[in-house]
């Protein structure tokens, strides 16, 4: 994925540069602006998040996002008298 291909996806999607940096797990707006600038490239599996959610209607990418942060918000619960698994 180019950076002006990044950038347009974000912007489909509606997301700020910093939205999509907390929903990727990044510090910061920095990194994104970065891939949208070309000066750094993402990680394969950025690349393939970005791809997919750019493969996807405008309602099933806002279905992905708001199911993905579900599970980012459970995977950041406090493991403390959890069973694992």
């Amino acid at each position: 994925m180019n950076p002006k291909q990044f950038k347009e996806t974000r912007e489909q999607l509606g997301l700020t540069q910093t939205d999509l940096a907390k929903l990727l797990g990044l510090s910061g707006k920095a990194p994104i602006s970065h891939f949208e600038i070309g000066f750094r490239t993402p990680s394969p599996l950025i690349s393939a998040v970005m791809s997919y959610l750019g493969s996807l209607s405008e309602r099933k990418a806002q279905d992905f996002i708001e199911e993905f942060q579900r599970h980012i918000d459970e995977a950041q619960k406090p493991t403390k008298g959890r069973k694992r698994g």
